[in-house]
């Protein structure tokens, strides 16, 4: 049997999506501008806690490198 690996999806200027957070009282939506350099992995939002308090920051950052460049920025050291 010979497993091939489905092409990664890729983020382009058609592609559109946004980040919807709610919680009563409160509402985040984020719509980044479109990605054009072949994005395959993106951040849409990070959620922290920074004291006792819940924080939302919106992102919007793609990465062309797949999964391997976003856990390399997050300090994850990755084997090819």
């Amino acid at each position: 049997m010979d497993l091939q690996a489905e092409p990664a999806a890729t983020f382009d200027r058609r592609t559109t999506w946004q980040a919807d957070i709610s919680q009563p009282n409160t509402r985040l939506r984020f719509q980044p501008d479109p990605f054009t350099s072949g994005e395959t992995v993106t951040i849409a939002a990070e959620i922290y806690r920074r004291a006792s308090d819940w924080k939302i920051r919106a992102v919007g950052q793609g990465y062309d490198t797949g999964l391997a460049g976003l856990a390399t920025d997050y300090g994850i050291n990755v084997e090819a």
